[in-house]
Formats: structure tokens, sequence, C-alpha cells
């Protein structure tokens, strides 16, 4: 017999409402000796966020004028988030300084050891109660950007801003094996 599909059906599939993008929750970990202070708070004033992204590759092989393609290896792109300046700029501050630690402003030094500058992340999904339904650790990152702050004249009724954009070895997520 075949499946109806009916807009009761359809609707049937969203128990809850459906996952909703501003239910989110990162929590960033700073390395030991960099920018120490209050992660929780750097963790609030995460604007925005996104769920982490892999990619498997791919390799051709070619066989008699065609191109056979099979898996190859998993890359993690970079991750970025969006955050909020506070006023005495502490979190931007923090963010200046792991990202001095890692190459200074004035020379072409840092650390050396790449556990001395790693710190792994978390961003979870929520639901409309506040529960966590989904989460994502993501291992090794370090920040390979912090973006501008816009300044203006124009810019009435707003809080500055700006992002950060991570690189990681990789991420697991409750939906995949570890």
């Amino acid at each position: 017999m075949a499946e109806i599909i009916n807009v009761d059906s359809f609707v049937a599939q969203f128990n809850g409402g459906g996952a909703r993008p501003n239910l989110y929750k990162v929590e960033l970990f700073f390395p030991a000796g960099i920018a120490s202070g209050d992660n929780l708070k750097r963790s609030m004033l995460c604007k925005a966020a996104s769920l982490p992204e892999s990619t498997v590759g791919q390799a051709i092989i070619p066989f008699m004028g065609r191109q056979i393609k099979v898996a190859g290896d998993k890359t993690f792109a970079d991750w970025t988030v969006t955050m909020i300046v506070d006023t005495d700029f502490n979190t931007r501050r923090a963010f200046e300084e792991w990202h001095h630690a890692i190459n200074t402003f004035e020379g072409n030094e840092g650390l050396s050891n790449p556990s001395d500058y790693y710190s792994d992340l978390i961003v979870k999904q929520l639901n409309r109660n506040g529960e966590e339904v989904y989460k994502y650790k993501l291992y090794n990152c370090f920040p390979t950007s912090v973006g501008e702050v816009t300044l203006g004249y124009d810019q009435n009724d707003t809080v500055e801003e700006f992002t950060v954009t991570f690189s990681m070895n990789y991420f697991t997520s409750d939906g995949a094996p570890s």
C-alpha cells in the first residue's frame, strides 16, 4: 500500500516544533595560561555560531575513459563564531591574547608546542525547554582569525561585535561514533 503524504503526516514529524537556530549554547575554553578569566561570560557573549562541517573528499580513479569515484579522506572546515564586545573589551582582549601567543604581533615567534595553544570547544543544540538535545565537541582548536570591529557614526542602537575563526583537527557529535 502506498504511503499517504498529507499536511497532517508532515506536521506529525515536527514533535516539539522543530529545532530552532536561536536555541544553542557555545562553551569556549581558553588554553591554560592564556586569557585567564571568565570563560562562562565569554561563552554567553557568543552572538552567533554554527554546527560544524565535515566533508568526505573523493579519489578519482581513471578507468577506460571513465572516472570512478571512491570515498577519500575526511576534512573538517574552519568554524566561526560572532562575539559581542563587552564594555571593558575583556572578550576581545582574550582572543587577541590567544592569537598573539600563537604568533606575536611584532615578531614571527610564539608558542611552538600545539598543546600549549590548542583548546577543545563545544556547541550544543537546545530544545525549547533549554535542555541539550545534541552536542558537538571540537578538538584541538585555535583561532586563525580575530575579525575586525566595525566603527561608525551611523551605528546607533547597536553593540560592537567581531568574528573569530577557529581551525580544528576534528569533531565528534552525539550522532556519530567517537
